[in-house]
């Protein structure tokens, strides 16, 4: 019985010798490379967002005689990184005369009256109100792939007393160049 035991031992290891040998004669002992590029193009892109400026009451008989109505917007944009360009912010809907994209006249003009009667109003990049924010060069940024706000300060001129009373709007538009 020892005997037969050993001997499909033996038969045993035999197959699997036999196995194993097969399987070792199908894997090649060469192999060969080639290599694969992996590539991609950025562009250049971007967005932008404005929120609203609201100048609130203006008086120009006691308040705003001589005191400035100010108030602030603001212009988000997001443009892929290293791109750079500027922001222009346009002339209005209602630009005064002599108005230029270098050298805007802007005017909010009275609901239901158009032109014939405006309140006139600047925007500024910078607090101080010295930087107008103009449609020719605009006011440049260089882009870091995120989120970028910036201010737009607006003010009313104090003593435009010859405004009619009443609702004032102007609608511009807000271009980012890159």
């Amino acid at each position: 019985m020892k005997t037969k035991l050993n001997q499909s031992k033996l038969k045993l290891a035999i197959v699997s010798a036999m196995l194993i040998g097969t399987a070792a004669l199908s894997v090649s002992a060469y192999s060969d490379t080639a290599s694969m590029n992996v590539s991609a193009n950025i562009g250049m892109a971007c967005t932008i967002t404005a929120t609203d400026i609201a100048f609130g009451a203006y008086d120009p008989i006691v308040t705003n005689a001589t005191l400035d109505l100010t108030a602030n917007g603001s212009v988000t944009s997001t443009c892929t990184v290293g791109s750079s360009g500027s922001i222009k912010i346009s002339q209005g809907v209602n630009p005064g005369s002599g108005s230029t994209d270098a050298v805007p006249v802007r005017n909010m003009a009275l609901a239901g009256e158009g032109p014939a009667s405006t309140l006139g109003y600047d925007l500024f990049s910078d607090d101080a109100h010295t930087l107008s924010w103009e449609n020719a060069t605009g006011v440049g940024y260089n882009a870091s792939g995120v989120a970028e706000e910036m201010t737009v300060y607006g003010k009313v001129a104090a003593g435009q007393t010859d405004a009619m009373q009443g609702s004032y709007s102007d609608t511009l538009t807000v271009t980012v160049n890159y």
